[in-house]
This record gives structure tokens, sequence and C-alpha cells, in this order.
């Protein structure tokens, strides 16, 4: 009930007690002691300014999905800014085997110009382990990743890998050790160095890579970026169960963080300020416990991204998540 502030007499009678005037009402000051007034609502925080190179209407249109995974409306924010891409002074090979599934597959991108020794990325998709691709026709994601680290003077690798329901949990872990081989073996026909592999997953292929790390004692590669993952099952039912099943009992041994947390490989971690939620609570697990372990690591949580525009910015005018991968693979 609010406090009547202006005594408005009536203008007939009431029909059941025959009244016309208005009843005796306490002063103001004492109805808004008896009543008070609700505080007024707390500012809504600002939204943090675009990250350099992200249209104003892209960084609006971001906000307004949330933290939310929307891949059709966040293709069709970023599609257009590679309408006029070219691969011009680049070396593509598409779909080699890595190993004998079909979808033990790679795309190699490189420097047209000859070299050797150079850092070899290797990006690895997300999809929630049953879907997505390296590529898919008509579509510049995941080129982009590919094209942009040859650019880099890097050898930029694409990789597929065998999906869920049918292949579960280790085969991700798996697949990376296959390509890791592959590439070992091969580094040189790329003009790439067998020393400084480095894999970067995103999403479930985070998973996969962290899966990857904690499964493996000596890795063989460099480095490894991991954005937006999942490392820890927890202690029911996971939404990711067509990958690691739904025998809880035995998450804790599924469960990366804990190994990944004290692996020796330095790691980059990031993730997007809208990422869902949980996400954003395994990203921050495992930075505290990597913290904790004292092993090396650097990271960096994007404003103004989603799960989505987090990669598929790479190659564009922004280069709030390209900016620290490439430094990164450069310091090591």
């Amino acid at each position: 009930m609010y406090p009547v502030v202006y005594e408005i007499p009536y203008h007939y009678a009431n029909p059941v007690t025959g009244r016309t005037e208005l009843p005796p009402l306490p002063p103001v000051a004492q109805q808004l002691k008896d009543y008070p007034l609700p505080p007024p609502p707390a500012p809504r925080a600002a939204a943090p300014p675009p990250p350099a190179g992200m249209p104003a209407d892209v960084a609006a249109a971001i906000r307004e999905i949330g933290p939310k995974i929307d891949g059709a409306k966040t293709t069709a924010l970023y599609a257009p800014m590679f309408k006029d891409a070219t691969a011009d002074g680049l070396a593509i090979k598409r779909d080699l085997a890595y190993g004998p599934h079909e979808r033990h597959r790679i795309d190699v991108f490189t420097p047209a110009a000859k070299g050797s020794k150079r850092p070899i990325l290797v990006f690895i998709h997300g999809g929630g382990f049953s879907r997505g691709g390296k590529s898919a026709p008509g579509s510049p994601f995941f080129d982009n990743i590919g094209t942009w680290a040859a650019r880099q003077g890097f050898v930029g690798v694409t990789l597929n890998y065998r999906y869920a329901p049918q292949f579960q949990y280790p085969s991700g872990a798996e697949d990376m050790a296959r390509a890791v081989a592959y590439l070992r073996s091969h580094a040189a026909d790329y003009g790439g160095d067998v020393k400084r592999i480095f894999l970067w997953g995103h999403s479930a292929g985070g998973a996969h890579v962290a899966d990857y790390l904690a499964r493996t004692a000596k890795p063989g590669i460099a480095g490894a970026i991991l954005t937006s993952g999942i490392y820890d099952l927890g202690d029911t039912v996971s939404i990711w169960k067509d990958y690691y099943g739904e025998d809880v009992s035995k998450y804790a041994q599924y469960s990366s963080l804990p190994k990944v947390a004290k692996v020796a490989t330095p790691l980059l971690i990031t993730s997007a300020e809208l990422d869902p939620p949980n996400f954003l609570a395994d990203t921050d697990r495992l930075l505290a416990a990597r913290k904790a372990s004292g092993q090396p690591f650097a990271d960096i949580r994007l404003p103004n991204h989603s799960h989505i525009s987090e990669t598929y910015a790479i190659g564009t005018a922004d280069q709030s998540l390209s900016g620290p991968v490439a430094r990164f693979i450069q310091a090591h």
C-alpha cells in the first residue's frame, strides 16, 4: 500500500454508507513513516566497451544474445566480415588423414613461401562432442583460424575428431594423440617445428585437449590454449552424458581438472564474459587449481564476447583473443 498524497473528494455518495466526504487521513509524513516507499532500483551496470576492432552494432547484438549458445545469430553477425577474405599468399592442403576413421582428417594452412621451424597451431572445434567441424561449405569457420595462423607465420591446422555417442570418452584424447603423432612425423613436410606444436581447443575441443593432457605422461607439445572448455564433471549426471556416460562413479576419474592443474605444459586459459555459467564455473575452477599448483599459465576473460563469438572473431580486426594467442605461441 502506498500513501495517499492528494486528497481527492468523493463526487458521489458511497453506495453502502451513503458517505460523501473523504475519511480523515493521517498527515503525509506519518503515512510515509507507516508505509515507506521502496528503495529506487539499483542502476544497471554499464556494459564494458567493445574490444577494439569489434563493431559497435555487433557488440550490442552479442550482448542482446547474452550468455547462451546461439550459432545461427552469431554466424549472421560474423560471416559478413569474411565475405572478401581470400587465401592469397597461402597454401592449403585439405582432408589429410591422421588416423583410420573417416573423421580423422586435418586441413593444413601454410605461408606459400617455403620455410622451416614454424610453430604448428592445431585448432580443435567445439560442438557438444557430437557435431561441428573444421570447416563447412559456404562458411568461413573455421578456415578463419587456419588462415589467420598462416598469416602469422605459423603452420595452421584445423582438425576433425570422432563424434559421440558412437565414440565416447576417451576417444577425443585418443584422437589428439593420433594428431600429435602425425604432426610430429610430418612437421618438416609443412615447414613446421616438431618441438613447437600447440593444441588449441574450444568448448568440447577444449575438453579433448584437457583430457589428452590429463591422460598423457609426455604430451609432446610446447603449449596448449584452452578456450571455454569442460574440465570438471561434478557428481551428478552430466549434460555431456553422450560423451562421458551416465556412471557418476567414474566422473572423478574422467574429470581432467586435477591432473591438468599440475601438468608442466604451459597453458593459456581463456573464456568469454558471456559464456554460459557452467563454462565460466569450470574455467574458474581450473584457474584456481592451476594457481595453487604453481605451474605456468596465463589467462584472459574476453569482455563483450560470447561462447561463439570469441572464435568467430579470429581473423577480424578484433584481436582480443588472437593477440594473446599469438603472443603465447611466440613466447614458447
